[in-house]
């Protein structure tokens, strides 16, 4: 069971390091926030395999974060070893989204993100996410009232704009900038284009060029060419997103010559897998394991058998005990 890898030169074109207010993040390498996906052992799994910089909770609703609802609460729990840690909160009512970034710093993330990039309909239809882009005045009123209420770096994740006909981000940016944020995660695509066609390099290149805070670059970033095509525009560092979910390793990929064994991933589904029976419920463990199973097999020799036989399992002893016999046919 090995992670094999060794360290690459200047050639990947990659940041050594981005500073965002008081946070150095090196390398300059982000995993995003992803509902249902980046929770804790997964976010460990990730720190785990190396060369990621800085990592985001999942999605937190600020509404649920400061009415203390249990599920959010449990959602928004961290560790030392994934940080430094961004806090990413949604909604749309300033004073709440002020109050939740308050508890977030109070709780030791190492900066807050306002997410107004956010597609989906369960999200925009209250206004929040990538409906903000459409409300530039009420944006404002979120990032100013979270700034003075924290002291950590802030941040905000947004889009191109709603559709091609109102591309906001440069009004987006220059607000930001002037209200005290520290750094955009920008994804070069417009609401209504989801994650259709490619991400528009131009607008990415086109903000880095108009701020002097940082522009963390994101969309369509799965290896090597697709790494050099978005520091091409001048970004400050990259985000990713869907490709971490397949492979948790890819970012040891980007930053390092790896290669991942099938014995040390089954190794690390195993851990991982085992991390999510501590914290969940049955029921609720094996749904998330059934998920990342059908992602990581992908890369396992008899990986379609794999998800098969995982798929019949009705408990979690029967999981990780399966994983665990697999992995011995797979050194």
């Amino acid at each position: 069971m090995t992670l094999d890898s060794r360290t690459v030169g200047q050639d990947c074109s990659l940041p050594a390091a981005v500073t965002i207010g008081s946070v150095t993040v090196s390398p300059a390498t982000f995993l995003a926030p992803i509902a249902d996906i980046t929770d804790g052992p997964f976010r460990r799994i990730v720190r785990e395999f190396g060369g990621v910089g800085a990592m985001f909770t999942e999605m937190i609703s600020s509404d649920a974060y400061t009415r203390k609802c249990e599920r959010t609460l449990h959602m928004a729990r961290f560790t030392e070893q994934e940080k430094p840690l961004f806090f990413q909160i949604v909604g749309k009512e300033p004073d709440r989204m002020a109050n939740a970034a308050e508890m977030a710093a109070a709780a030791g993330a190492d900066a807050v993100d306002i997410n107004m990039g956010c597609p989906s309909s369960t999200i925009t239809r209250h206004g929040s996410g990538s409906a903000l882009l459409k409300d530039l005045k009420l944006a404002e009123l979120i990032v100013s009232a979270v700034r003075k209420r924290i002291s950590i770096p802030l941040t905000i994740k947004i889009r191109s704009g709603w559709n091609n006909q109102s591309l906001v981000f440069p009004e987006f940016g220059k607000m930001a900038e002037r209200n005290g944020v520290n750094g955009i995660f920008f994804h070069g695509r417009t609401r209504k284009e989801m994650f259709r066609d490619s991400v528009h390099y131009d607008q990415i290149a086109q903000l880095k060029s108009m701020l002097s805070i940082p522009v963390i670059g994101n969309g369509d970033i799965t290896g090597r060419e697709s790494l050099s095509r978005m520091m091409d525009t001048g970004c400050d560092g990259i985000m990713v997103a869907r490709a971490a979910i397949k492979k948790p390793w890819i970012f040891a990929e980007l930053t390092s010559d790896t290669h991942v064994s099938p014995g040390f991933l089954l190794s690390i589904m195993e851990k991982q897998f085992l991390e999510m029976a501590d914290i969940y419920p049955e029921k609720l463990a094996l749904h998330k394991m059934k998920i990342f199973t059908g992602w990581y097999s992908r890369s396992i020799p008899g990986g379609k058998q794999l998800r098969v036989n995982l798929n019949k399992i009705t408990s979690i002893n029967e999981m990780t005990q399966f994983i665990h016999n697999f992995q011995s046919l797979n050194p």
